[in-house]
């Protein structure tokens, strides 16, 4: 057995640091990687072995199960794990250990270059004190396989004894199961882990719900149950609960909070009293209210009541289940659907099709209704039953008949059509023009001004159009 160093360099890092044993109530995790690299350039190396105790034997702290070994490199082929003797690591002792050999896989004739990286991660046992890492490697300087040398190192790492520990508390999803993420679609299947030498765990809401209580270091949040940013709380603690035979007992808990953000939420009330501005579809299906601006880049849709107090702007669809109250400016570049009372107090501007199902009012006397062309139902009338008044310097054009079933009137004087009957009163002479018994011949008769200017019966015409 040769008795040289490695050529290479290891340099451990540890999770806990430092290591911690178990409890009896709970399995402590420990994960050992291990980064090497070659510090001169002339290092040629075809395997690396670890070993890591698994007795007691050993006289240190131990795995109590068989790790799991990984590496971050493709030209390293990892064996398999087995369980070994001291002798077979260049011991004299019988204990047991857990080995694994990474094989060199790359270019053979190269040197070494760069940095890779081995793991190791299993249960520790309860025991504390060392925990020697074995590590050999079969190398030299040269290229010849002949000349390659086994060197063996131990790097002794601390396991002291277990402290309360609750961190690493992480969401993943389905689809990216290996990232942890913060934000999620309305309604995802969100995986939730911690890492914790606790013995009971409880999972709270951001209102304080019960979501999760066991002793299980992961839970799954049921699809559906996640609509809206939230906040959640991690409660962990050493003992599930006091003994039925003491009294005054106080567990020790520790915390750990989480929140996950929601693009697409789902309200059943909103009350802003600043800006929003959705870049994509919003959905409230109960009352919402807004202090300020609405601005919404994809369609926003909302079950009851919608009350803005600044501008409206939506640049696809919106839709208001109930009432729609905007206090200042409405612009939609899409289509508007309103099922209720729409009231804009401001300016009121849709460049797409404006439907309401509801009344369409400007509900102060400096507000109007402004209509570029008013048409109804094709083939069907269009009933006004309130005055229309068409102000100065407006022309009002028809293009076919005009139907008054009334007066029309020029600053409250009728106007004269046809079967009317007037007098014609000279304003010179005065007395009303008055038709007459004297015959000029058998074809004519003979009118006159009935000077006393009184209203006859002769004095009344009626007007005709031939």
């Amino acid at each position: 057995m040769s008795d040289q160093l490695p050529l290479l360099s290891y340099r451990l890092s540890t999770s806990p640091t430092p290591l911690q044993a178990s409890t009896p109530e709970t399995a402590t995790q420990g994960r050992i990687n291990v980064a090497v690299t070659a510090d001169r350039d002339d290092v040629y190396c075809d395997w690396i072995q670890i070993a890591v105790p698994g007795d007691a034997q050993s006289g240190g702290a131990y795995f109590t199960e068989g790790p799991n070994f990984s590496t971050d490199s493709s030209e390293w082929a990892l064996g398999s794990m087995v369980q070994v003797s001291g002798k077979h690591i260049g011991l004299a002792s019988d204990a047991l250990f857990y080995r694994a050999i990474f094989r060199y896989a790359g270019d053979d004739s190269a040197p070494i270059d760069g940095t890779v990286h081995f793991g190791l991660s299993g249960p520790l046992s309860s025991t504390t004190g060392m925990l020697d890492y074995h590590l050999a490697e079969h190398s030299d300087t040269s290229s010849d396989p002949e000349d390659y040398l086994t060197r063996r190192q131990v790097l002794p790492l601390p396991v002291t004894p277990p402290v309360f520990y609750l961190h690493t508390f992480l969401a993943r999803d389905d689809v990216s199961a290996s990232a942890p993420k913060t934000r999620f679609r309305a309604g995802s299947s969100v995986y939730l882990s911690w890492e914790s030498n606790g013995s009971d765990f409880r999972l709270f809401d951001g209102n304080g719900n019960l979501v999760h209580e066991g002793p299980e270091t992961f839970f799954t949040l049921a699809p559906g149950s996640l609509t809206l940013d939230t906040t959640f709380t991690l409660e962990g603690s050493m003992a599930s609960s006091a003994g039925s035979g003491g009294s005054g007992f106080d567990p020790v808990y520790q915390y750990a909070t989480l929140t996950l953000t929601v693009p697409d939420p789902t309200l059943a009330a909103l009350t802003v009293r600043g800006g929003v501005d959705a870049r994509s579809t919003l959905e409230v299906h109960g009352d919402t209210s807004l202090k300020s601006s609405l601005t919404v880049d994809g369609s926003a849709g909302v079950g009851n009541a919608l009350t803005v107090s600044g501008s409206t702007e939506a640049r696809s669809s919106l839709t208001v289940g109930g009432r729609l109250t905007a206090r200042n400016s409405v612009d939609v570049e899409g289509g508007l659907d309103v099922a209720g009372t729409l009231n804009a107090n401001g300016v009121l501007n849709a460049r797409d099709s404006l439907n309401a199902y509801g009344q369409v009012e400007a509900v102060s006397s400096d507000h109007y209704v402004r209509i570029r062309e008013l048409r109804g139902p094709y083939g069907e009338k269009i009933s006004l039953n309130s005055n229309v008044e068409v102000l100065a310097e407006c022309d009002v054009t028809i293009h076919e008949h005009l139907y008054v079933t009334k007066d029309i009137k020029i600053n409250n004087y009728g106007v004269l059509s046809d079967r009317d009957q007037i007098g014609l009163y000279n304003t010179h002479y005065g007395g009303y023009l008055y038709a007459s018994t004297y015959e000029k011949d058998s074809d004519r008769r003979i009118p006159y001004v009935w000077e006393p200017g009184d209203r006859v019966t002769e004095s009344y015409w009626r007007i005709s159009r031939d």
